[in-house]
């Protein structure tokens, strides 16, 4: 059987010398995606630009996903490859991680497989990180499809720019926006110079959830022309059955999931800040930092506490966390006895009212 000419193997060269480099790569991991991936990419060809690729990394789906993308590659005139990986990674930022590996755009751009892109997106992003110069161009806000209605969306808590604005070069700053959820963290908020995430090792950390938060997060605290745009060229379409809706009443599996996310995480938070000079001589950034994460996790906990007694989580608890995470120990530890402190300082206020 001949090998699909479209078809890369994932260690093969990125670029050969008679390939013309384009201008973009947009990135879109996939999974059974066999259904809706049509859509994704007719919004592709719909383009006002077409100085692009598409780098389509197939986690091993069992339906026809690689099938139905292929027949696709000739409308695209040789811009469509599919990597097809040899064993399921069970999340999107791993098959991204190979996106970027085997993209030969100057920018790299994500898309997931059941979402779309306005029409001028590619030609949007591209001239606005071409005209200021740009390592990433983070959009504030995109559309948000549900249930047939489409509004405009955002996730961060900063005010949304009115026009391009370089974000600020003080790293404390960036910080202190980030723990209060500033930014938005979604890949396909990250318009990237493919250079600029290779120079700098960037890339998604191995983890079932979160790990878009951590790849954004070494992303703002290593670029230096962070350009935030006011322009919608996103259209996420919410849909139940993506790998964000499994497994809903499966408690135990869930909560292992998380308790497991939040040991990666710490290990994952730890190495990035451990490269970053600023932390080391700013403790209490790096503390900052590990907390907001750990309440954010620890929020996505709280329901199966209302559905399960405590003691049926030890054991999951016990099999996420090992004697040598002192990171997340620490963090612990300072956080039972700053509760505690807290609940002390709040009887005592209250047995002085009484008095």
């Amino acid at each position: 059987m001949a090998k699909n000419k479209n078809r890369r193997e994932v260690n093969s060269p990125a670029v050969t010398v008679t390939e013309k480099i384009p201008l973009v790569s947009v990135i879109i991991p996939m999974y059974n995606a066999a259904n809706f991936i049509p859509q994704t990419l007719e919004s592709l060809l719909n383009q006002t630009m077409t100085d692009f690729e598409v780098v389509a990394v197939d986690d091993c789906s069992t339906d026809k996903s690689v099938e139905v993308v292929e027949n696709f590659a000739e409308r695209f005139d040789g811009r469509l490859h599919v990597v097809k990986l040899a064993k399921n990674t069970g999340t999107p930022g791993l098959p991204r991680n190979v996106g970027i590996q085997m993209a030969r755009g100057k920018y790299i751009a994500f898309l997931d497989s059941d979402d779309l892109y306005t029409k001028t997106a590619l030609e949007e992003l591209s001239t606005l990180a071409e005209n200021f110069q740009a390592e990433v161009v983070h959009s504030d806000t995109f559309y948000l499809s549900e249930d047939d209605k489409v509004t405009v969306c955002r996730l961060q808590k900063l005010p949304v720019v009115s026009e391009p604005t370089f974000e600020t070069k003080d790293l404390a700053q960036r910080i202190r926006y980030w723990v209060k959820r500033g930014y938005n963290w979604e890949p396909y908020t990250m318009f990237c110079r493919r250079d600029f995430l290779v120079r700098n090792q960037i890339q998604f950390p191995k983890m079932r959830s979160y790990g878009d938060m951590l790849f954004s997060f070494a992303v703002l605290c290593q670029t230096e022309k962070f350009l935030r745009v006011p322009n919608l060229t996103y259209i996420y379409k919410k849909r139940q059955g993506s790998v964000s809706y499994e497994n809903r009443d499966d408690i135990p599996a869930r909560f292992r999931k998380y308790a497991k996310v939040m040991n990666d995480g710490f290990n994952a938070y730890e190495k990035i800040m451990d490269e970053i000079k600023f932390f080391a001589e700013h403790p209490d950034y790096r503390y900052a930092v590990l907390d907001f994460y750990m309440n954010d996790v620890l929020y996505s906990t709280q329901p199966y506490y209302a559905k399960k007694p405590p003691f049926e989580f030890n054991e999951f608890i016990k099999e996420a966390f090992h004697p040598d995470d002192a990171a997340l120990a620490a963090h612990l530890f300072n956080t039972v006895n700053i509760w505690r402190s807290q609940l002390m300082r709040l009887q005592q206020e209250k047995l002085n009212g009484k008095k």
